[in-house]
Parts: structure tokens; C-alpha cells; sequence
């Protein structure tokens, strides 16, 4: 009978002890560190699509509430909802996401669509973006799927 009742303690408390982990502060104004950074090469012209990962945002501002993210970069902000409502935003094409927290990391889930010209038509890519917080250091690891396969890159960005 004491086992059980010691078990039952166990498994009401893993969800307050999980709780007051909480998710990292990822707020904030954030500016790249190249030499910390995966490299990314230009685009070369006329190249067909292909599922390179675009060259990374110089700075990105951040701002977590407790039911949204909204994050910044380029002169384009997108707010997203973690109640898995789709946000909408257009950047290089049609853009739809979902954020969400997976283990304290933040996961934006994307899918983009865009017209690639006369040859190729309309393409579609979708990636994921994960941002993750490690000794002062924002780590955002962009994976994109398209057409010509998948790529990943990892970029590192200090809280200016």
C-alpha cells in the first residue's frame, strides 16, 4: 500500500517539477555572430530552386506572452499563436506556420509557397526553425525541405 501511495506522489509531482522548468526567455533584441554561424552562399542567378536556407537575419527582436511569440527580422514580423492556430505572413512567397515549445526549445513549422519563374512554376518548400537558448547564446537551427532535397544550417545570435 506504501508503494503505491509513494508512486502516485511520484507521478502528481513530475508535472509541477516540469512546470517550474518553464521555457527559456528568448526575448530580447538578438545580433547575428557570424563567426559562430554556419555560412551561407549566395544564390547563384538563374539557378533552379533548390532548398538552400537563405542568408540569416542580422538581428532578430523577440517577444514571448504567455500565449504568443512574435519574432522579428528583416523588416518582417510575424506573431505566432501556441494554441496551433496557422499564422499567415508573406516573405519571399506565401507563408504559413505553427509555433510551439518542445522541450524548451521554440519550433516554428512552416510551409512556404512561391513562383519560381516561367520553367519551374509554383514551389513549394517547408523547413523548421528551432530556436534554443545555451549560455547567453540564441541558437536557431533552420532545416529546409524543397524540390532539391533537405539542408540545414545552424545560426548563433548575442543579446545586443
Amino acid at each position: 500500500m506504501m508503494k503505491i501511495v509513494r508512486a502516485w506522489a511520484l507521478v502528481m509531482a513530475m508535472p509541477i517539477a516540469a512546470a517550474a522548468q518553464g521555457n527559456p526567455d528568448l526575448a530580447g533584441t538578438w545580433a547575428l555572430d557570424a563567426a559562430k554561424s554556419d555560412q551561407v552562399p549566395p544564390a547563384a542567378r538563374g539557378a533552379a530552386a533548390t532548398p538552400s536556407t537563405p542568408p540569416p537575419a542580422r538581428q532578430l527582436t523577440i517577444s514571448v506572452a504567455a500565449d504568443t511569440v512574435s519574432i522579428a527580422q528583416g523588416g518582417q514580423s510575424a506573431v505566432f499563436k501556441f494554441d496551433g492556430t496557422e499564422t499567415f505572413w508573406f516573405q519571399s512567397g506565401e507563408n504559413r506556420g505553427t509555433a510551439a515549445w518542445d522541450g524548451g526549445r521554440l519550433v516554428i513549422s512552416w510551409k512556404r509557397d512561391f513562383f519560381a519563374g516561367p520553367r519551374q512554376g509554383y514551389v513549394a518548400y517547408s523547413g523548421k526553425d528551432v530556436y534554443s537558448v545555451a549560455a547567453g547564446t540564441l541558437t536557431v537551427e533552420k532545416t529546409t525541405t524543397g524540390p532539391a532535397g533537405t539542408d540545414t544550417k545552424k545560426f548563433a545570435y548575442n543579446k545586443s
